[in-house]
């Protein structure tokens, strides 16, 4: 006899079905970190600081957007993260221009 999709006998198939029932378990383990793909996260979760770690800005970012100082102090905004952002600042979500 062959071992088709439908078969629940089939290895293939329950290792899926495992995984897919597995899945929301994993999204639910850490609620607070950050994740790339989410539309707009606190400077929180993402680990935010007013200075660089290991030589990377928020200047430097894919997802920074820089926006001129005014005299209310700084401008500029992320993609990623709400709120005011410094260019000199950094979080875990910084992914190179």
């Amino acid at each position: 006899m062959t071992e088709s999709a439908e078969d629940p006998q089939n290895p293939f198939r329950r290792r899926l079905l495992q995984a897919a029932a597995f899945s929301p378990v994993l999204a639910l383990a850490a609620p607070g970190k950050a994740r790339a793909d989410d539309p707009v996260m606190s400077k929180a979760q993402v680990g935010y600081q007013d200075v660089p770690k290991n030589g990377e800005v928020c200047a430097a970012c894919v997802y920074f957007l820089f926006a001129p100082a005014t005299s209310a102090g700084p401008a500029s905004h992320c993609k990623m993260v709400a709120g005011l952002i410094s260019p000199a600042g950094w979080c875990e979500v910084w992914a190179p221009k």
